[in-house]
């Protein structure tokens, strides 16, 4: 077991607060796992209290009327060392890339979180919405706190030019990686280059499933690491057009695997018969060339 709700149902919806003694007897019984506790939770400094405590906080008939704003509850245990009490912030993509630095408050905070947008405290100007005069908004994925409480991590989608102000993906320059190449990719199918390699695998029937067949193939064949690497890199791009021909992408595929991650499973994972019996017989016949004599061999 990975953590335990707890309600205290004699408290629930009544908004006359949470029993932190019993909180705190809870938390040390199993100091292993996470606790969630819900049942009379009514404002941000009891969500402070609980967070110091260990544990998280469910909040529902105060959200519900209005006496807890969503940011402020989510902002509770949040410090600064700073003088003007702002909350460095990280600005991450879809694939958790670095983008830059913002900072926040709880007036952007609730703003970002209401509006589902990339909005931050500027130093100078005070609310900024980004993206608001160049037009590279972003999308708010998720809002995250690291582990002193003392910075946020915004997971955005990025639009229009990238993040920077030098129209760069990131405040260190271009990114690299899958993304980067599913980027590309995205560029030549909208393109107008119609001797691109990339929209003929696109458009033309089974040539990439064909491909995709023939690179696999080489993978397994790849004797070294240097080998390996390159064709496994052939590989990543024929899989990536594949998913770009049936609208899937990276982030699809990224949350696929963090849901899997998720479960126990104990699966056998034999391959399948067709499988097993075309790869017995290559190595047989691998096995056989590798024998030969010079003699033979002439």
């Amino acid at each position: 077991v990975s953590g335990f709700l707890i309600t205290f149902v004699e408290r629930e919806g009544r908004l006359m607060g949470t029993d932190l003694e019993r909180v705190r007897r809870l938390v040390e019984l199993v100091p292993e796992v996470k606790l969630t506790i819900a049942g009379g939770v009514t404002t941000s400094l009891e969500v402070a209290e609980l967070d110091q405590l260990g544990a998280d906080a469910q909040v529902g008939m105060a959200l519900y009327r209005g006496d807890l704003g969503l940011a402020e509850g989510f902002a509770a245990p949040l410090k600064s060392d700073r003088e003007d009490g702002l909350w460095p912030t990280v600005i991450v993509d879809e694939h958790e890339r670095a983008l830059g630095l913002a900072y926040s408050n709880l007036e952007s905070l609730t703003a970002a979180i209401e509006a589902g947008e990339g909005i931050y405290w500027s130093r100078r100007r005070g609310l900024w919405r980004k993206g608001a005069s160049s037009g590279a908004v972003q999308t708010l994925l998720s809002v995250s706190v690291d582990c002193d409480r003392d910075t946020l991590r915004f997971k955005v989608r990025q639009s229009g030019d990238g993040f920077c102000h030098l129209k760069t993906d990131s405040c260190w320059g271009p990114l690299a990686g899958l993304p980067t190449l599913e980027q590309r990719i995205g560029i030549q199918l909208a393109g107008v280059d119609e001797k691109s390699y990339t929209r003929r695998l696109f458009n033309e029937p089974g040539l990439i499933d064909a491909k995709l067949r023939e690179e696999c193939d080489e993978v397994i064949a790849a004797i070294d690491q240097q080998e390996l690497t390159a064709e496994a890199a052939d590989l990543f791009y024929f899989l990536c057009v594949k998913m770009a021909q049936k609208g899937v992408t990276l982030a699809d595929l990224d949350g696929e695997l963090n849901r899997r991650a998720l479960r126990v499973t104990r699966r056998g994972g034999d391959a399948k018969a067709a499988y097993i019996k075309q790869t017995h017989k290559e190595g047989i016949e691998m096995s056989s060339s590798i024998t030969r004599s010079p003699e033979e061999d002439r």
